[in-house]
């Protein structure tokens, strides 16, 4: 958690920007394919967390609270920082303390990121093809 609120004013900062939004999502969604095989078990919930904030971006979906885009905001930002707690240049345990922040993010937030799952699920088949493949118009 510590280090989690280590980044929380930037993320209530780049919130309240689409185009930091759109850019933090498209940067982690860089990084997430770059290191698929070291991310370990984060790799299916990272790129929830990445399409909300891209829905959120473009306008999309905002039954998203304030509080909880902030917070998968700071999660965002701790995965992509190269000074973490552990470094992620490091061997096996370089996302380790990634993984925690990431799950941490997602046990809190579990019932809005099933709300966007459902509202995901309502969209249009391509539309929603797109925004996991992250190629969304912006």
């Amino acid at each position: 958690r510590r280090g989690l609120s280590r980044f929380r004013r930037r993320a209530e900062r780049d919130a309240a920007d689409t185009g930091r939004l759109k850019r933090l999502a498209g940067r982690a969604s860089e990084k997430m394919h770059e290191h698929r095989d070291q991310i370990g078990e984060i790799r299916d919930d990272l790129p929830v967390l990445i399409r909300v904030v891209r829905a959120y971006a473009r306008g999309d979906y905002r039954a998203l609270p304030w509080r909880s885009l902030v917070t998968i905001v700071a999660g965002l930002i701790y995965f992509l920082s190269p000074v973490d707690l552990i470094p992620d240049v490091l061997p096996v345990i370089g996302y380790v303390d990634d993984a925690a922040v990431i799950g941490l993010v997602v046990r809190g937030l579990r019932g809005d990121l099933r709300a966007f799952q459902a509202w995901e699920r309502g969209q249009p088949s391509g539309l929603l093809a797109r925004w996991r493949e992250g190629r969304a118009s912006e």
